[in-house]
């Protein structure tokens, strides 16, 4: 299986999706549940597939609209922005040579790509602010996803409900029968989006 994104230190996600890209009652119709008695368990496994699969996760992508924040140091070039798919470029901050925040002029930027790729630089003729030497002199905040939940790909909200099956289905760590910390398929539904491989 695919690993996590390796550059956390990196990032930072400011603000979370307003929902999951699956619902608790879709989940609960995936695993033919139609009692509210294990909805509370239900809900937490959900989140956690979310949480397993989103940004940092296994995808390496976000699903749902989400905000994030990337850290560079000193004059970092053309830089590439790690969560995708990127919606848009919102803030561009940085630490002044006194340690000061600043913000920068978004317009003296430009940025390139879609889907599988964002990167950020200055514009012709402009530059990156003169910072002081850290390596987080310089920050890029920017909203990712594919929209609301609707938006997000098929593929990915079955890979959830499969998931939170599995581990609805299997609720210790180990058991005697052969078993794998997500179910067969998972990472090939996944893969159908993901951006590039991690590891």
């Amino acid at each position: 299986m695919v690993k996590p994104l390796q550059c956390h230190e990196t990032l930072e996600r400011i603000e979370a999706p307003a929902e999951t890209p699956v619902s608790l009652a879709e989940c609960k119709s995936h695993l033919r549940i139609t009692a509210s008695t294990e909805d509370d368990y239900i809900h937490d496994l959900l989140d956690a597939a979310v949480a397993f699969t989103d940004g940092m996760g296994a995808l390496g992508k976000a699903m749902v609209t989400q905000k994030w924040r990337q850290y560079f140091g000193p004059n970092p070039g053309s830089v590439r922005l790690a969560i995708l798919p990127v919606q848009a470029v919102t803030k561009i901050a940085y630490y002044d040579p006194d340690g000061n925040e600043q913000t920068a002029t978004l317009t003296d930027f430009d940025v390139f790509g879609n889907g599988q790729a964002t990167s950020v630089q200055p514009s012709a003729g402009k530059s990156w602010p003169t910072t002081q030497d850290r390596p987080d002199a310089i920050w890029i905040e920017y909203e990712s996803g594919y929209g609301d939940a609707a938006d997000v790909p098929t593929p990915l909200k079955h890979a959830i409900k499969m998931l939170v099956a599995h581990w609805y289905e299997h609720r210790e760590n180990a058991v005697e029968a052969a078993q794998v910390a997500v179910p067969f398929g998972y990472d090939a539904l996944i893969g159908t989006e993901r951006a590039c491989w991690y590891g």
